[in-house]
């Protein structure tokens, strides 16, 4: 993506950027020199540093630094926890700083240059904007999005210590259309049959889209751990968020994935954990998203061995499709 527009003017009108430029030119940035931008990152570096030693979540959660580089860096530093990164932070000279972003950087961003996520953060911890609102100042000027895309955008992609080689193995094996079937969360003798989709955004990002039980979920795959799938999702109808861990293992072109959904019952609003099985369809349908999700009763008879008849079959002979989760109570009420 893009630097956007409403980023680009607040730095420029920034009152620190202003006083920093002084008489070296505050016109036509696209012409600035590298000294010029390498002074406006210098003012960018050093209060972006002391935000991050007033929120230190913001180093925590990479938010303004990949896991990677961060490593790297109390490496060289011979930094033993982020903590002691922290303490070094604090007591570095302004003038030497952290590069959070370069001159060099910045430039390119004046010119057209595709902005990273992670530096546009940086530039938004800089403008003091809350978080809950990043969301708006991404959007370049006459950037349209889909109502999935706009929901996914909302969901942190960062923060949970996944690394972009994990993304990178799920564009390489797990993109596709799949059919997910669960039992539903009332408990009835019924499974869910529904659309799944993975399919990567052109802002390099994994997302999901499905439609169950007409409420439309939209996502973003976090990434692979310890041989896990994660994925968030958002329901798009209701404040609803689910969330997915899938069992991959060491398996590269899977058929069937077993994983368990993190939910809230609609009907009791109480916390509900769903046995899941996504299969993976052989063809890439473009209307795939298209297709209505289906119910089908434990009592349906096959007489040949689907998918369907085969999910659904184990299914119903298998254990704790559905765990849920009681209301707060006290310690007497367990006895």
């Amino acid at each position: 993506m893009h630097l956007s527009e409403k980023i680009k003017k607040a730095v420029e009108q920034h009152p620190m950027v202003i006083a920093a430029l002084k008489t070296k030119g505050r016109d036509n940035w696209k012409v600035f020199t590298r000294t010029q931008f390498n002074l406006v990152a210098r003012v960018i570096n050093r209060e972006i540093s002391r935000e991050v030693l007033a929120n230190p979540d913001l180093v925590e959660m990479n938010l303004l630094i990949g896991k990677q580089k961060l490593e790297k860096e109390m490496y060289r530093l011979r930094c033993h926890s982020i903590f002691d990164f922290l303490k070094w932070l604090a007591n570095v000279s302004e003038f030497r700083g952290f590069s959070w972003v370069s001159g060099k950087t910045l430039q390119s961003y004046w010119n057209a240059g595709e902005a990273k996520d992670i530096k546009v953060n940086a530039l938004l911890v800089f403008l003091k904007v809350p978080f809950k609102d990043w969301d708006l100042w991404l959007k370049d000027t006459g950037r349209t999005s889909d109502r999935y895309t706009s929901a996914m955008e909302k969901l942190p992609s960062t923060g949970t210590g996944f690394s972009k080689s994990s993304l990178q193995i799920v564009k390489s094996y797990y993109l596709g259309n799949y059919f997910l079937y669960y039992q539903k969360t009332d408990g009835s003798k019924n499974i869910i049959k529904t659309p799944f989709i993975l399919k990567e955004h052109e802002s390099g990002q994994v997302i999901v889209k499905s439609v169950s039980e007409g409420h439309r979920y939209s996502g973003k795959v976090i990434g692979i751990r310890d041989g896990c799938l994660y994925i968030n999702c958002q329901n798009l109808d209701f404040e609803e968020m689910e969330q997915y861990v899938f069992n991959i293992g060491l398996e590269t072109k899977p058929q069937v994935l077993f994983g368990v959904s993190t939910t809230v019952s609609v009907k009791t609003r109480q916390a509900v954990a769903l046995k899941n099985i996504l299969v993976k369809q052989k063809t890439l349908d473009p209307a795939f998203d298209n297709i209505q999700e289906t119910e089908i009763p434990f009592s349906k008879k096959y007489n040949s061995d689907t998918e369907e008849a085969i999910i659904v079959n184990y299914l119903k002979q298998s254990e704790a499709n559905i765990l849920t989760a009681p209301s707060c109570c006290n310690l007497e009420d367990l006895l």
